[in-house]
């Protein structure tokens, strides 16, 4: 099918991008060389195609008590955003995280898009944070001294929820809509999403790619995003079991079919920039809010960021806690403050109005 041909019924759809899912040659297991980078040959594919999955990547006890934790975040979510109780009567603790969408389904939480800013939330998410491999991982693509920039709880429920076909980046760009980001992954970036999977991903209700679309900014020369109704023929669906997970860069192009299923979905997406990328950058930051529905203007200082890289150490230290006998993450990036979890630290990235978030970048 080209792009002028008519559409095919939609599970043929589904099933031609699995297809193409199994033979794109970009899924697997994490390799790693001898310096602890990810090999030459993942690398490749992933600047190729702009996104990777990594199967089998947590272990089953892991993936469980995070499922067990992200689904009690999300059987908390508010009723609506003027009645912060649960579906069980009880408080919603943390009622403005949530998005809620217009569209309902019989399951009670289909209204709950997006949590934001879990870290706060949960103990298990703030130490997957910190898993080993993930943040080699992030070295790999983004340097040694990598910064985050976001974190959410993305949640699509059965028969309901879409992301629309979008691309994150929005400042390195040429002005004819040309990436800085050079094809070896140097140069200006978006930084990349990591989400981890927390439930099935199937072609009906996971998220799509098109293979080498972060290359061009649809954006450019007042050019628009396709609407999620359209089947793009090169797009591809990240297939994920409990326990993977997907880096995408953050320029690709990429969105999510309505959920048609009678299975939610629900990943954890975790953000990371290059620190070069960052610092002194002025854009249109839509991160640094409860929600992501405002949006401010900013220059990224030195200071901001220092800061808002605090939550590396942290999450390792909380993570070493848990996984005494696991190696740690050495992570050679600097921060500013102490970076020991501990109930004090708690407290710190949660104090109101000056909450870790409050410094979470977007470009």
């Amino acid at each position: 099918m080209t792009a002028n041909e008519p559409p095919i019924p939609w599970d043929e759809y589904y099933q031609n991008g699995r297809g193409k899912a199994q033979a794109l040659g970009n899924r697997g297991p994490l390799r790693f060389d001898d310096n602890g980078r990810l090999t030459e040959d993942i690398l490749g594919a992933y600047h190729l195609h702009g996104f990777y999955v990594f199967t089998g990547v947590m272990s089953a006890e892991e993936s469980r008590e995070l499922i067990q934790d992200l689904e009690a975040v999300i059987d908390n979510a508010p009723v609506a955003r003027d009645n912060p109780v649960d579906s069980h009567g009880r408080p919603s603790t943390w009622a403005e995280y949530y998005s809620l969408s217009d569209s309902q389904s019989d399951d009670e939480r289909a209204a709950v898009s997006l949590v934001s800013h879990p870290l706060i939330m949960s103990d298990a998410a703030l130490r997957a944070y910190a898993h080993p491999d993930l943040l080699k991982i992030a070295a790999s693509i983004n340097g040694q001294d990598f910064i985050p920039f976001t974190e959410a709880i993305q949640y699509k429920a059965a028969h309901s929820g879409f992301t629309r076909w979008h691309q994150d980046g929005r400042t390195h760009w040429t002005a004819e809509g040309d990436a800085l980001e050079q094809s070896d992954g140097s140069g200006k970036t978006h930084g990349f999403n990591l989400s981890i999977a927390c439930s099935q991903c199937t072609p009906v209700n996971c998220l799509w790619v098109v293979p080498g679309s972060h290359r061009q900014w649809r954006l450019a020369g007042g050019g628009k995003f396709p609407p999620i109704s359209e089947q793009i023929p090169d797009a591809v669906p990240a297939l994920m079991e409990p326990g993977d997970c997907v880096i995408v860069n953050r320029s690709s192009l990429h969105g999510s079919y309505p959920n048609k299923t009678s299975r939610s979905r629900m990943t954890l997406l975790l953000g990371y920039h290059r620190r070069d990328s960052a610092i002194g950058t002025s854009t249109t930051n839509v991160h640094a809010f409860i929600r992501p529905e405002k949006s401010k203007p900013v220059t990224y200082s030195e200071e901001y960021i220092l800061r808002r890289a605090r939550m590396i150490p942290l999450a390792i230290d909380a993570r070493r806690q848990r996984y005494p006998d696991e190696a740690p993450y050495e992570y050679s990036g600097t921060y500013i403050g102490d970076g020991q979890w501990n109930e004090q630290a708690r407290a710190e990235i949660s104090r109101e109005g000056d909450e870790y978030w409050q410094r979470d970048i977007t470009l």
